[in-house]
């Protein structure tokens, strides 16, 4: 049998480059001055921003979720009591100007 001493560990590593940003979940217009928090307590990874005791909530006018940072899991959906986050997929034609204000938030 092998022993330790006889077991070599191999890493190999890759250059990830990120060449693209893809929204899972984006926050619309229904969004705009309520900024209702509830998204934020549901979110098992924290990519909704701002929280109320960051300085830019004060001046933002919604909330923004991160596309790198969002799982996909779709907690915050629910919980929404103004109808404003969507998948990408359903998200209406009208409000796909929220999935380019979401990335910039987080300077995708």
């Amino acid at each position: 049998m092998f022993g330790f001493a006889d077991i070599a560990i191999v890493k190999y590593t890759h250059p990830v480059e990120e060449t693209q940003t893809v929204m899972t979940y984006v926050i619309a217009e229904p969004c705009i001055n309520t900024k209702d928090t509830a998204c934020v307590d549901a979110c098992p990874v924290d990519c909704i921003h701002p929280k109320k005791d960051d300085p830019k909530y004060a001046t933002e006018t919604l909330l923004y979720i991160d596309p790198v940072e969002c799982i996909d899991c779709g907690a915050c959906v629910p919980v929404c009591p103004v109808s404003a986050i969507f998948a990408l997929d359903d998200l209406p034609e009208k409000w796909n100007e929220f999935t380019a204000k979401n990335a910039a938030y987080f300077g995708r």
